[in-house]
């Protein structure tokens, strides 16, 4: 009879000493000596008929004791994981400390549990959200500026903030072209975010004109790209047209053209808006308290290896994300002055964040009882295409077994949510008043609409390296960077 002792060691590492009985043993070298004999050639002998003596004298007994332990180690290795319920995450490191009969140790990193004491303590007040009568004529002047009028001025004037302007600007490192030069780029002064210097070189121009001045850049200027860290460019740049604003009146017919009958009813329906958002952001807040908090009282320890798998997974993601970009992630880290070994360490802490709330929220819905049941599963799905108006076409799609992994998967998650923010706010959620109402009656819940052809995958932590230029599409991704801080691309 095999005897397995387990121990447990930090990091989510056990340690099993796995010990064969001599009868289990000697079954072991049996059946590895009959798989030898097929292979070994014994003059005078067919395959598998050689006397067990002759063939230990052709192979030597060491090969078919080291033929045993392989097939018994492997096989008593799983078994002890199978009974212990335990889940490797790593290459286990093997120790053979007795040979017949066979006894070995083993270490292996293992999927983890995380122990929950006291949350059903956690407690976190619901949110009260209001809309104030200045957010609603926000809105409005955005809507009014969408739908406004570009017009040349009656006479000739410098920019000013506000203003349309197409021009021309070229960056000169010494007398050489440090990037293709910019031509009828297009940008909103105050709105398109170019160097200060660019802007009020502009500002500074009556059409026609042009202007030349230099900018030094810092060495640790991180709002940058890296190649423009510690040099001094020299900028030309030449103002083709300034065009004003006009915008429409705040008044019915401009409600009108947004589908509302008046601007009394075009406000209402911006309020109900800005209350389903804020709602949303405050369930979305009072979750995310409730999870930290969750987090903080439960015991748990994750294994480096799964830490690892992590970070390389997200990095792949990353990859393929840049490649359909039509870049690479060699020219990305290029571009952010990083090694791979320094972006690998760099997404660490948040790939150990993120395992950290999934393992503790699995152990909510454990202890919860949380569980998606088929039938759930298939209302939802009927849920979801009835919503889509081509019911027969969505049905079929959601029934696509990845798809519908994907959809259990949703449903779980959403009812843990809805368990833990019913638990820490007693019953009262996560927000009060008419915005609980809103959320309440589903609004915000999702549309219907099919996910993505790529369910479950996590997005990548880092973004693509280069933002879509402000300049309306006619700046390039080679010239963008020397006009635009990184840190504020839209």
């Amino acid at each position: 009879m095999v005897k397995v002792t387990v121990e447990r060691l930090p990091h989510s590492t056990v340690r099993l000493d796995i010990a064969a009985d001599q009868e289990e043993f000697e079954e072991a070298v049996e059946r590895a000596f009959r798989r030898i004999s097929q292979r070994v050639q014994v003059p005078g002998f067919r395959p598998g008929r050689a006397p067990r003596r002759l063939v230990e004298r052709r192979v030597g007994r060491e090969y078919i004791i080291a033929e045993a332990q392989r097939e018994l180690m492997d096989r008593l290795y799983r078994e002890a994981l199978q009974q212990h319920d335990l889940v490797p995450v790593s290459d286990p490191e093997v120790e053979v400390y007795q040979e017949e009969p066979l006894a070995f140790r083993v270490e292996v990193q293992i999927y983890p549990r995380a122990e929950l004491d006291g949350y059903r303590d956690i407690r976190v007040e619901p949110r009260e959200v209001t809309v104030a009568e200045e957010e609603i004529d926000e809105v409005i002047e955005q809507l009014r500026r969408g739908q406004a009028i570009w017009r040349v001025p009656a006479e000739p004037r410098r920019p000013q903030d506000g203003d349309q302007v197409v021009v021309d600007i070229e960056a000169f490192e010494g007398d050489q072209p440090f990037q293709e030069p910019l031509r009828n780029g297009t940008f909103v002064l105050g709105e398109s975010n170019l160097f200060a210097e660019i802007d009020q070189a502009i500002r500074s121009l009556l059409p026609g004109e042009e202007a030349e001045f230099d900018i030094t850049f810092a060495e640790d200027d991180e709002r940058i790209s890296p190649e423009l860290r510690g040099k001094t460019l020299h900028y030309k740049v030449k103002l083709h047209e300034v065009k004003e604003r006009e915008l429409p009146e705040r008044d019915d017919t401009f409600a009108q053209s947004l589908g509302a009958a008046t601007l009394a009813e075009l406000r209402e329906r911006i309020r109900r808006d800005l209350l389903r958002q804020k709602a949303q952001a405050a369930r979305a807040e009072v979750l995310q308290t409730a999870v930290e908090r969750l987090v903080e009282v439960a015991k748990l320890e994750l294994p480096p290896a799964l830490i690892d798998r992590q970070v390389a997974a997200d990095i792949e993601r990353l990859r393929e994300r840049l490649r359909q970009q039509g870049t690479s992630l060699e020219e990305y880290l290029r571009f952010q002055g990083k090694t791979l070994e320094e972006f690998a360490q760099e997404l660490r802490p948040e790939a150990e964040a993120r395992l950290r709330r999934y393992f503790v929220l699995e152990a909510f819905a454990e202890a919860e009882g949380i569980q998606v049941s088929e039938e759930e599963l298939e209302a939802e799905i009927e849920r979801l295409a009835t919503a889509s108006g081509r019911p027969d076409e969505y049905r079929a799609f959601y029934n696509v077994p990845s798809i519908r992994s994907y959809l259990a998967d949703e449903l779980h998650e959403r009812k843990v949510s809805e368990r833990l923010l019913e638990l820490v706010t007693e019953g009262r959620g996560p927000v009060t008043g008419e915005a609980a109402a809103l959320l309440a009656g589903g609004e915000g819940e999702e549309s219907g609409e099919a996910p993505s052809s790529e369910p479950g995958e996590e997005q990548p932590v880092a973004d693509a390296p280069l933002a879509e230029a402000e300049a309306s599409g006619t700046s390039s991704e080679s010239t963008e960077h020397v006009l635009v801080e990184d840190s504020e691309r839209g």
